[in-house]
């Protein structure tokens, strides 16, 4: 530990300021510099940074083993508090100059709206700003890491694949628009690692407000008459999230006379009586609720699939829409054992049980990934309300695992995308015959949403754990699990129904930018779940203690749940690997040997397909496709009822946080 001992004594602050502004910094010069081996040097080098930076405030956090506040390196002359507030104005402006360009009156008015929200809190006597307005401890730990080793690692991902995505799309390189992409990605890095090291909720909102600006801007990158559309989307609701995030901001100012998220937290047996306080709350818990695109608000995630792959695999699935859930986890302890809690667990198991099911009629990979990723966000919002040591517990392990796990899928999408151009889960049947790497590691990612030793289940296994105080919410969590399986296990199936063609998988050559990402990411995805023990008991026990004076014998309680951690993973694994790899021996023999599948009538066999010679002597080629029970798991059918369910969840759970004695 001595040779640790300089990591007590580092500059958190200026650590802070590296993480936030060192993405903004080197974005501006692949802007302003265009040529490709800048961009590629650049972007890496930026991701070194940011790994680097987020190892370092790990080894700080193992090294201090204490959360500590804390202020921006100081410069004279300048107040931190007045450059936020004045970018804030600023960026708010630049939403209303938007809302005019676009003649989208909505989003001018959302922005009015919100700068006089926050002129409101920013002029208030009542508030105190004696924290300072930057905090780390394990949860903000956990958060850096995922932002900035995950983020870079997409950025790093993202640079072939724009190449190909605008040599598909016909886009010469003199009118390449990488450049901006480019920089918008690294503005959003600084941003979010801005916004988990926030405590004063006013930069935390300066944040939010700056992903949701960079979220609009990535969506409509193409900007084809789809894109606009669905960024125009995006960009409305996210907007009247920040809306409520400023209206809880004024309730919370005036009942508690603070903007400190620490500062609310260690009033919370004045926060609990006072149903205003928990109003306020209920507000930025909603506004939550958006970022993570929660029934009703979660049509801006499903449109926002418009986007280039690295667009989805960052901002919405592994790091923005985990912001919203990070504001819920954090002032969970502030509405610790209320109504609204238990309804915040009814509202999150209720979006991951729905989405669970509307992703089983779903065909389009994309499509299935991001209801995916609204279904398990529900699922940590559920753990939150539950809102106990062991919940809470499962909803950290499930923000990391569910980051490493999504990422990874979404770029192996990526990857075969531009290997088949489609979308279409049907047309990846027999895809290990022709992408046998790729396929490898999306089969990896699926299982590991699915299956023991991995993380996800682990985290399930103890969120159903801890909601068996709650039956509604158990009901929903065992609902929603059961679900998953079917949707996964059906795509798994299509990837690995093998071509009775093909004798041996072809060799596939992948860019190194394409299998140096998703080999860290699938190591990541194994060794995590590999090491889920000392992850528990150095990680995340760490990271919920600070909140629950009881969580030693909670988490042990998770630790020894069923002794599900007490198995030997590694033989576990073998095992997997085993069940993988047993059937690839069947598939020697001469191609001579083999045959086609019989009809009942006259076939006609060529090298390509398998064609059967109708009586009307038309040869109709056979094809197999998967069942996806559209007529009753179809959006069409169940929109009308999940919408007016959502949204009476959320009524009651403000309507319980105002009647709260």
């Amino acid at each position: 530990m001595g040779e640790l001992a300089w990591l007590g004594r580092l500059n958190v602050g200026g650590l802070a300021g590296v993480l936030i502004l060192a993405p903004v910094l080197t974005g501006l010069v692949v802007f302003l510099v265009r040529t490709k081996w800048s961009r590629k040097g650049i972007v890496t080098g930026t991701g070194w940074i940011l790994s680097l930076g987020a190892l370092a405030l790990f080894g700080f956090g193992a090294v201090r083993r204490d959360t500590v506040s804390f202020m921006p390196p100081q410069i004279p002359g300048i107040s931190w508090d007045a450059v936020v507030t004045g970018l804030d104005l600023l960026l708010i402006v630049g939403f209303v100059a938007i809302g005019f360009l676009l003649r989208r009156p909505i989003v001018a008015a959302l922005a009015v709206l919100q700068a006089g929200l926050v002129l409101w809190v920013e002029l208030s006597h009542s508030v105190r700003l004696e924290h300072p307005p930057l905090y780390v401890d394990w949860l903000a730990i956990i958060m850096v890491m995922i932002v900035s080793v995950i983020g870079s690692i997409v950025a790093v991902y993202g640079l072939p694949y724009m190449k190909e995505h605008e040599k598909h799309l016909g886009i010469p390189d003199t009118a390449s628009k990488r450049p901006r992409f480019f920089l918008t990605i690294l503005i959003f890095l600084g941003a979010m690692n801005g916004l988990v090291l926030s405590d004063n909720l006013l930069w935390l909102f300066f944040f939010w407000e700056v992903t949701t600006l960079c979220s609009f801007l990535l969506i409509r990158h193409d900007e084809t008459a789809d894109a606009e559309a669905n960024a125009f989307r995006a960009l409305w609701i996210n907007m009247a999230g920040g809306v409520l995030f400023a209206g809880g901001l004024v309730v919370l100012s005036h009942a508690v006379g603070a903007v400190s998220i620490q500062r609310i937290v260690e009033s919370r047996a004045s926060v609990v009586t006072n149903p205003i306080a928990l109003v306020g709350l209920g507000l930025l818990c909603v506004a939550g609720f958006t970022k993570a695109a929660q029934m009703p608000f979660h049509s801006w995630l499903l449109g926002a699939m418009v986007a280039p792959t690295p667009v989805s695999a960052l901002l919405h699935s592994s790091t923005m829409v985990k912001a919203g859930v990070y504001l819920i986890a954090r002032l969970a302890p502030a509405f610790h054992d209320t109504a609204m809690s238990d309804m915040i667990a009814v509202a999150g198991g209720f979006t991951f049980a729905a989405a669970a099911l509307l992703a089983i009629g779903q065909t389009n990979a994309k499509k299935v990934l991001a209801y995916s990723t609204i279904s398990n966000l529900g699922l940590i919002i559920a753990c939150a309300g539950l809102n106990s040591p062991l919940s809470m517990a499962a909803a950290v392990m499930l923000i990391i695992f569910h980051a490493i796990s999504k990422a990874l899928l979404f770029m192996a999408a990526g990857v075969v995308e531009h290997g088949i151009w489609s979308r279409d889960i049907e047309d990846m049947q027999g895809l290990v015959s022709r992408m046998p790497l790729t396929t490898l590691t999306m089969v990896i990612g699926i299982l590991s949403m699915l299956l023991p030793p991995f993380g996800v289940l682990i985290a399930k296994l103890a969120a159903i754990e801890a909601s068996v105080r709650m039956p509604a919410a158990l009901l929903l969590l065992v609902v929603g699990s059961t679900l998953t399986v079917m949707f996964w296990t059906k795509w798994t199936g299509r990837l690995l129904t093998a071509d009775p063609s093909v004798v041996f998988p072809r060799i596939e050559h992948l860019h190194s930018m394409y299998f140096v990402p998703l080999l860290m990411l699938t190591i990541g995805a194994l060794g995590f779940s590999l090491m889920v023990v000392p992850l528990l008991t150095q990680l995340i026990v760490p990271a919920v203690a600070q909140y629950y004076r009881s969580v030693q014998s909670d988490v042990t309680t998770l630790v020894q749940f069923d002794n599900v951690l007490g198995v030997p993973w590694a033989l576990v694994f073998g095992v997997l690997a085993l069940a993988v790899l047993w059937p690839l021996l069947y598939f020697r023999g001469p191609r001579t040997q083999r045959t086609g599948v019989y009809l009942c009538g006259e076939q006609v066999e060529t090298a390509a397909t398998t064609t059967f010679r109708t009586a009307a002597e038309t040869a109709v080629p056979v094809t197999i496709r998967g069942h996806y029970f559209e007529r009753a798991v179809g959006e069409t059918v169940h929109a009308r009822w999940m919408m007016t369910v959502s949204i009476a969840a959320l009524v009651l759970m403000l309507g319980a946080a105002f009647l709260q004695r």
